[in-house]
């Protein structure tokens, strides 16, 4: 298992290195690489950790890149669904991070720095580059302590997941029966009625339409709508006019130097006797005194330590190696571990060292001294790093300085524009439910727009924070209000609606009278040529017709079946079935597929146990609260 862990880490981390799509990212959000929380409003409670409103944002913000990146299509980050289900994938990573712990996992932190330095992006002629590593880290804005981090709480997920797909099982003979109902072929005919062939039969009159119209007119409902200039001020905008000399960036590096290159390694090996909360007091105890034992017998042979871990180490990473943790920096091992590795010489034996995880015995094998990255390759992240704390900073001076200008001369835009450097734009029209730019629809400002005063007077809005550090103010320029469209201008689309109705019913008749006729033993004219269909090769058959086609009653043949599609009716006459033996990688492949379903099911039902043990609580006001 332990294999199957760290093959499938190496393999994330090289997926995480190519491209920022990761499931960390969805699931903890990269805020929590950075701090461990703060006063900021909470979104969720798993257990005693917390879900913060910034981390959640941008949570939402990284899924909506990821999908848009895959599929090309626009992803609204206010959709509830949408929100709900990226909330969900957090609750579930912390979830997956506290079963693991529970149950023992631990998470392989010695061989972190190895599998990042094997990562071929990070490769210049066969070798690690701390220039291409470095480059990396200050395009995605993290840090080695940042990643270091995000790569340990995703093992303790990848830890969890793989525990469970090694043991969901689907049985061989029922994997072999499904098999063989997915290769079996039915030889069909088809005959089709389409709605589109009555259309001509078809007579929608003048009262029909009016009374659709009556009857639906929330359909045809127009909101109320304006036209707004409005002003942008935020920190990006600040920080593109900033400009950061290589005086300060330099003064900058040599202030904070240890911020900067690799950090000091430790090559350690220990054996871990395990003690956790849940544990009684005298099971403690025990694990206690069966780490002191051993810490005993190695001090009377050290030789011994690798036998001794094999025999007696609880921590499945390392036992089979002796014991062996590998190369680590002081920040990825737990506190007291690293505290006591850190503060040993080579060869040092130290011992019992109590952790959250139970007792160690600590041999220290090696320590590799750090070393400084040199200006130049960290420069640019630096002066990135100064500018952007530069725009915040002028941002806040600028921010109460706008809110004040746009709200004491609320006629006009002008004078705030030419205060802070800034151009108006306009809007098309804009409603509650639809805007470009989208933020111009977020509930607080369009409240402002639509109050009487901002309608009458045309006088511009307080400045509203649409996102951290962006404020907006706006003044509407034309309004509309809410209204229906008249039945003059929606008739013909309600005649051609009424149209297609009525087609598609005498159609669906018209194929049910045929199925009728059929199944009485008469001849049916219009079905086609023959064809061999299966559920895995349904040609272009919809999902609809080959559900009716496996569905039809086929002890006695020929037989037939009918659907109702969205363009009318299909009927089927079945002449014969083809029984087939699944080739045996199809059936291997479809055991996995099927144990995979299993497994999901699986830690779904694990996952809502421990969410009511954890006691989740969600913050609705603070996830349905807007953010861009």
């Amino acid at each position: 298992m332990l294999e199957a862990i760290r093959e499938r880490a190496q393999g994330w981390v090289a997926k995480l290195i190519l491209a920022l799509i990761t499931i960390p990212f969805a699931l903890w959000g990269i805020d929590s690489y950075f701090n461990d929380g703060g006063k900021e409003p909470v979104v969720a409670n798993v257990g005693k950790d917390e879900i913060g409103q910034n981390e959640f944002f941008q949570a939402l913000q990284r899924q909506r890149d990821a999908v848009q990146e895959r599929t090309k299509n626009k992803v609204d980050t206010e959709n509830k669904d949408f929100r709900k289900v990226v909330l969900d994938q957090m609750i579930d990573g912390r979830l997956m991070g506290y079963a693991g712990t529970s149950n023992g996992l631990a998470v392989p932190v010695g061989d972190l720095d190895a599998m990042i330095q094997s990562a071929p992006i990070f490769q210049d002629n066969g070798k690690f580059s701390e220039v291409r590593f470095q480059t990396w880290l200050q395009k995605q804005g993290l840090n080695r302590k940042a990643l270091l981090r995000m790569i340990q709480q995703d093992s303790m997920a990848q830890q969890f997941l793989v525990g469970y797909g090694q043991g969901a099982i689907m049985p061989t003979a029922s994997v072999a029966q499904i098999a063989s109902l997915l290769v079996q072929q039915r030889e069909t005919n088809e005959a089709t009625f389409n709605g589109s062939a009555y259309t001509k039969d078809i007579a929608i009159d003048d009262t029909a339409v009016a009374a659709e119209y009556n009857a639906h007119k929330q359909d045809y409902a127009i909101p109320e709508q304006v036209r707004v200039q409005y002003l942008v001020l935020s920190a990006d905008t600040i920080r593109s006019s900033i400009v950061i000399g290589d005086v300060a960036a330099q003064q900058f590096y040599d202030t904070n130097k240890a911020k900067f290159g690799e950090p000091e390694q430790r090559h350690a090996s220990h054996i871990l006797i395990k003690a956790d909360s849940g544990m009684s007091a005298a099971d403690k105890t025990a694990a206690k005194a069966k780490a002191e034992k051993i810490y005993q017998e190695l001090r009377a042979n050290p030789a011994r330590f690798a036998e001794l871990a094999k025999q007696n180490s609880q921590d499945p990473g390392s036992a089979d190696q002796g014991g062996n943790l590998g190369n680590f920096t002081q920040d990825t091992m737990v506190k007291p571990f690293a505290d006591a590795a850190f503060s040993m010489k080579v060869g040092e034996l130290r011992g019992p060292v109590e952790s959250q995880f139970g007792y160690h015995i600590i041999r220290l094998d090696g320590i590799t001294p750090g070393k400084a990255t040199a200006f130049a390759t960290v420069k640019a992240n630096i002066v990135a790093q100064l500018a952007q704390q530069e725009a915040e900073r002028k941002f806040v001076e600028a921010a109460e300085k706008f809110s004040n200008m746009v709200y004491e001369q609320s006629d006009s835009l002008d004078p705030a524009a030419k205060q802070f450097h800034l151009k108006v734009e306009e809007s098309g029209w804009i409603s509650r439910d639809h805007a470009d730019p989208v933020f111009l629809a977020r509930a607080d400002l369009m409240a402002a727009l639509l109050a009487p005063d901002s309608l009458a007077k045309h006088q511009n809005t307080e400045a509203v924070e649409v996102a951290p550090n962006t404020l907006v103010s706006a003044r509407v320029v034309e309004h509309k209000p809410a209204g229906t469209k008249p039945l003059t201008e929606v008739a013909g689309e309600i005649r051609t609606k009424l149209t297609a109705q009525a087609a598609r019913a005498k159609a669906i008749e018209a194929g049910k009278q045929a199925l009728k006729l059929a199944q009485s033993g008469q001849v049916v004219a219009g079905f086609g040529a023959p064809m061999l269909v299966s559920r895995i090769q349904p040609l272009n058959l919809p999902p609809e017709s080959i559900k009716a086609i496996f569905k039809a009653d086929v002890s006695k043949l020929p037989a037939t079946a009918g659907v109702e599609t969205p363009d009318g009716y299909r009927l089927y006459r079945i002449n014969k079935v083809v029984k087939a033996a699944p080739e045996m990688d199809r059936q291997k492949q479809l055991q996995r597929d099927l144990s995979g379903m299993v497994m999901k099911e699986e830690v779904k039902a694990y996952l809502a146990f421990i969410k009511i043990k954890a006691g989740v609580k969600i913050n609705n006001a603070i996830l349905e609260k807007k953010a861009q």
